[in-house]
Parts: structure tokens; C-alpha cells; sequence
């Protein structure tokens, strides 16, 4: 006969410390759930956008917090191309946007939780910067409805970024995003 014990919420014997976003804040409670989403194959070439505009990649992960004062800490790891065809500099924004119920996609909260990547040739023939990127950061969607976690990215300087480009037939171009309910 297997054993079974369920609980909606475990309590270190001092307390769950608080989730702070301040530069030397502390994250505490307990992992409640993990959930990962592989973008596997997911390759977005129309990257070529106009520098003001932010750009919805399909890369999504979704949770449903089982609790409504729970923090959600969220890994990413996209892989990202930015390149420039003749010049010398090119630079690119990724950031993760959450949507609550099939909302509109918003800033995350409290912190944006993003990156840049850039590169720049003093030879000015052309460039192209091709690696994976991770970043991290909480979240505070205050709800138990489902909450979808996308990246979304946009061109600074050069030709074009793009996501999920695979430079050489290898190891494949996979990215991730990783969402962990945390207790607050």
C-alpha cells in the first residue's frame, strides 16, 4: 500500500521569509510547484522590426498558482541571435510579458525581468552574435487563474534579432522557460 500526504502549504519551524526585490533581498518559503516549457524547434525569423516595437516570440509557459499571494520565479532561456548585415553594431531587448486568463500581456511585477544583448565589430564588415541566454527574476500575478509567461523581444541597433535560430546542424536550438510557484 503506498502513502500519500497532501498539504496546501509547508512552513519552515522559523517562518517563510519574504520574497524582496531589493538588492540585497532575500527569497524564501517553499517550492509548491514546477513547471517547464521547451520551445523546441520554435524559430522566429521575422525579427526584423522597427526598434520601438516589442515583438511577441510564441514562446510561452504556463502556470495556475494554487495560491493567490504566491510568488512565481520564472528561468528563461532563450537562444538569440542579433546581427548586422554591413555595419558595425547590433543590439537587441528580450523581456518575459505574463498574461492572467487569457489577458493582454503586461509587464511582469514588481521588477521587469529581462536582458540585452549587443555586439560591436571595429572592422564594420558585418557581425553576428548567436548564444544562449538566462535570466531570472519573481513574479507577483496575485491570482490562482492561469498565467502565461512569454518572451517578447525587439531590434535596438542593426538589421535584426531573432529566436530559436539554429547557426550549425548540431545540438539543436532549444530555449526554455521554467516557472516555480514559491510560498509567500
Amino acid at each position: 500500500m503506498a502513502s500519500e500526504l497532501r498539504v496546501d502549504r509547508i512552513a519552515p519551524l522559523n517562518g517563510i521569509a519574504t520574497v524582496s526585490q531589493n538588492k540585497g533581498g532575500n527569497a524564501g518559503g517553499g517550492v509548491i510547484q514546477v513547471r517547464h516549457s521547451n520551445t523546441n524547434q520554435t524559430y522566429i525569423a521575422n525579427a526584423e522590426s522597427p526598434e520601438t516595437n516589442w515583438m511577441a516570440t510564441g514562446y510561452i509557459g504556463e502556470i495556475t498558482p494554487i495560491r493567490s499571494d504566491s510568488k512565481i520565479f520564472i528561468i528563461a532561456n532563450p537562444n538569440v541571435m542579433i546581427y548586422q548585415n554591413s555595419g558595425n553594431y547590433s543590439a537587441g531587448s528580450i523581456k518575459i510579458m505574463r498574461s492572467i486568463d487569457s489577458g493582454a500581456y503586461t509587464e511582469c511585477s514588481p521588477i521587469t525581468i529581462g536582458s540585452q544583448v549587443g555586439n560591436y565589430d571595429y572592422g564594420g564588415t558585418g557581425l553576428i552574435t548567436y548564444y544562449n541566454n538566462c535570466f531570472t527574476g519573481f513574479d507577483e500575478p496575485n491570482t490562482t487563474q492561469s498565467v502565461s509567461y512569454q518572451i517578447y523581444m525587439k531590434r535596438l541597433h542593426g538589421t535584426g534579432i531573432r529566436l530559436g535560430y539554429q547557426l550549425v546542424a548540431d545540438i539543436g536550438s532549444n530555449g526554455f522557460i521554467t516557472m516555480m510557484e514559491v510560498s509567500g
